[in-house]
């Protein structure tokens, strides 16, 4: 498998650009804007769907990975990982969501019929940049979402199995790296080292 950010990320596409972006040496470098989210009215009282997607579409079964450094998260819900979407009303994200001053939050967001649930667990906060791992695999309209530290000796941890109702098992489904930063004044920026697909890719 070759990333998918190698040969300038032939037919990738932003989903809400970001302020400030490079594809350097087969790395995508994302700076966030602030008060960007994606979050459907559940609990919260907001609804938005302008955080930053870079995104390729994808028919089939497919196993997707993605190796990130979020370098100097700063702001509470500063996020960073793997994003898969069918429409507004359908789609789920899998990140790190950083809070400053306790123990951040490791998880998978996913949203049906235009609501969200979150399914998170407490890790602790690092004082310096955050590398991980994430991992879906996509089998009909099922995903399994997994984890890991990026470096050091580590196997996955499975976070979620989760359905996307909108899925028709066969349709096209939007399949990126995203960046967000919901706070005011938030904004930072994440590394993405390498992102592959196998099994089917179209």
């Amino acid at each position: 498998m070759h990333s998918l950010l190698e040969n300038q990320a032939k037919d990738c596409c932003w989903l809400n650009e970001p302020p400030d972006y490079a594809l350097e040496d087969k790395e995508l470098i994302v700076k966030t804007k602030e008060k960007t989210d994606f979050w459907r009215k559940t609990h919260y009282g907001f609804d938005r769907m302008d955080g930053h997607v870079f995104y390729k579409e994808i028919i089939g079964a497919f196993e997707t990975e993605a190796v990130f450094t979020m370098k100097d998260p700063k702001s509470r819900y500063d996020q960073a990982g793997l994003f898969i979407m069918v429409s507004d009303d359908c789609w789920l994200k899998a990140s790190l969501e950083y809070i400053p001053e306790k123990h951040s939050f490791l998880g998978a967001v996913v949203t049906n019929n235009g609501y969200s649930d979150w399914s998170s667990c407490n890790v602790p906060t690092p004082e310096n940049g955050i590398k991980l791992a994430f991992k879906i695999s996509r089998e009909g309209g099922n995903y399994r979402i997994w984890s890991k530290p990026a470096e050091g000796d580590h196997e996955y941890q499975q976070l979620r199995i989760a359905r996307l109702h909108e899925d028709d098992h066969n349709g096209k489904v939007k399949l990126g790296l995203y960046a967000c930063s919901p706070s005011p004044g938030g904004g930072f920026t994440t590394v993405f080292h390498s992102w592959t697909v196998q099994l089917e890719v179209k």
